[in-house]
């Protein structure tokens, strides 16, 4: 494992700068008193591996970046171990893509409100008529803390970003025009996971890469006629997934490989997409007048009575701001309670919290635009160092 180093480092290390001068006054002040403060040599090695796997990946970096040392702990089996008992305590939007000249996808943290930017040039191949050639063309899903993604040969690679490791995956099974629809990584199977595949030609049927077997699976169909499959939450051992043309929502369960039909009504909305919070559905959408989108509202599945409960709608001032006076489409992505709104050729981005019941714009793009207009893509990650591939 070779953890990520100096670009996203030295991104992140501008806080420990910051905070140099605070942390010699507390140890001045602690002198002064009379109070003789622990040495780093004082400390067990097996407390500063509990001590590093506790930390969010974005203060873990910045602490990396200032000790060679500490990079040789996360490194080994005894700090995984650690490691995999914490539950992730950070959330990236991956959002932009630069791959022509820099060949970088910039990563907003809401937690720090600040972007980083991430190298993708561990993953091109050093023989560009190579079969495994894994240069990205464009990122398609996300679970956990890895990312999926086709090369330019047409494989599908599974990457961690922040381990810089990647893995080619096998051929699919022949299927008339297969797309992605998800991925769902278990975390507490040493992050096995599973990528579902689905055609809508004649009816729906599906396909399932198992990491267990490295190997896919033709599994599920179901009779009714959809144009697409759009992108889906996963909950309850159940990936439930927003069908268009027409538009329903359609449940997959991951284990028996089955497809079912959720009796609910879904509202008159444009630019659905479906994410899970906190044991519910949440689902976002655009509303229409006469062919023009006036309102972007966020509701939830009230089980009980299989309905759509209106949570909230974007204040109009922000929606004015996102609209630039005309909006015909515009992206989703979220995890966490965390929703992010944003929409290509535009560097207006909003962000929800569903839990604070907040809204805010996101900082510019550290990506310059001028030399070459960045790629969207939106999908979201829990960054891990034991996510593996």
């Amino acid at each position: 494992m070779d953890v990520m180093g100096t670009d996203l480092a030295e991104e992140m290390s501008e806080s420990t700068k910051e905070n140099a001068e605070g942390n010699r006054l507390v140890l001045a002040g602690q002198e002064q008193s009379g109070i003789q403060g622990l040495q780093a040599a004082d400390i067990p090695y097996h407390l500063w591996e509990n001590i590093l796997a506790r930390l969010p990946i974005s203060n873990l970096f910045r602490m990396l970046s200032v000790c060679t040392a500490w990079n040789s702990m996360v490194k080994s089996d005894s700090f995984l171990m650690a490691y995999k008992r914490v539950p992730p305590q950070d959330l990236f939007f991956i959002l932009f893509a630069e791959y022509s000249n820099r060949n970088v996808v910039a990563a907003y943290n809401p937690m720090d409100d600040k972007w980083v930017v991430i190298p993708l040039s561990y993953m091109s191949s050093s023989c560009p008529c190579s079969v495994t050639c894994s240069r990205l063309r464009r990122p398609i899903v996300s679970g956990g803390g890895l990312l999926v993604a086709e090369n330019r040969k047409g494989f599908f690679v599974v990457c961690n970003l922040f381990t810089k490791t990647h893995k080619i995956l096998p051929p699919m099974i022949s299927m008339n025009s297969p797309f992605v629809v998800a991925m769902v990584v278990y975390p507490e199977r040493d992050s096995e996971y599973q990528i579902l595949v689905v055609s809508t030609v004649d009816g729906i049927t599906s396909q399932v890469y198992d990491s267990r077997s490295d190997s896919w699976k033709i599994c599920g169909s179901f009779d009714g006629r959809f144009a697409v499959v759009g992108n889906s939450a996963h909950l309850d051992g159940f990936l439930f997934c927003l069908t268009h043309g027409p538009d329903h929502l359609l449940a997959f369960d991951v284990d028996a490989g089955t497809w079912d039909l959720v009796e609910v009504t879904m509202p008159p909305i444009v630019c659905p997409h479906i994410l899970e919070h906190e044991g519910s559905l949440i689902l976002v959408g655009g509303i229409e007048e006469l062919g023009v989108l006036k309102k972007i509202s966020i509701w939830e599945l009230d089980e009980s009575v299989k309905q759509w409960q209106k949570v909230c709608s974007m204040p109009d001032h922000l929606f004015s701001k996102f609209s630039h006076g005309s909006l015909n489409y515009f992206s989703t992505v979220g995890l966490w309670g965390k929703i992010c709104f944003y929409r290509n050729y535009s560097s207006v981005i909003f962000m929800y919290d569903l839990l604070e019941n907040r809204w805010w714009g996101l900082p510019p793009c550290p990506l310059d635009s001028r030399l070459c207009r960045p790629s969207w893509f939106g999908l979201a990650l829990e960054p891990r160092l034991d996510a593996m591939v």
